[in-house]
Formats: structure tokens, sequence, C-alpha cells
């Protein structure tokens, strides 16, 4: 059998203290009376991202400029030359 990348295993085992604290913190808030703190958590966690997000996508604009990454499309039109217009 082969054995677990240690990514996986690690992945795990976070996953695992995380459901632990999730369980503690419920356990704590029906004990106090009070809301969640992962509820406070996830709020301020979404904030936190959003906030990141536009300042990410500011600084992008401010190195690139708002229209640079478009990619340019050329357009080659035929020409309606003759060989004997190309010769003279």
């Amino acid at each position: 059998m082969a054995r677990t990348p240690w990514r996986v295993r690690l992945s795990a085992a976070a996953s695992f203290a995380d459901h632990l604290l999730c369980h503690a913190d419920s356990l704590i808030s029906a004990w106090l009376d009070t809301r969640p703190l992962r509820n406070t958590l996830a709020d301020a966690a979404a904030w936190l991202g959003q906030t990141w997000r536009t300042h990410l996508h500011a600084a992008h604009v401010r190195r690139y400029g708002p229209g640079r990454g478009v990619i340019a499309v050329v357009i080659n039109h035929p020409t309606n030359e003759t060989e004997e217009n190309r010769e003279r």
C-alpha cells in the first residue's frame, strides 16, 4: 500500500484540529449563552478577504493601468493586388 503524501496528512491534521476547535467553541458558546466565536471569525474573515481583494485590485491597476492585460487582436486584410502590380 502506498504511503499517503505529507500534504494530505497535513491537511487532514489541520481539518481535524479545526473540527475539534469548532466543537469546543460551540460548547463554550452554549455554556456562556453567547454567539459562537466561529461566526464572528467567519464575518471577520469575509471582511478581511474582501478588503484584501479590493487592495490587491487597486495595486494591480496602479501598477499596470486599467486597460492593460487585454489581448490585442490584429486582423490581416487580404490585399487585392495582382502579380502584375507587385512587380512594378
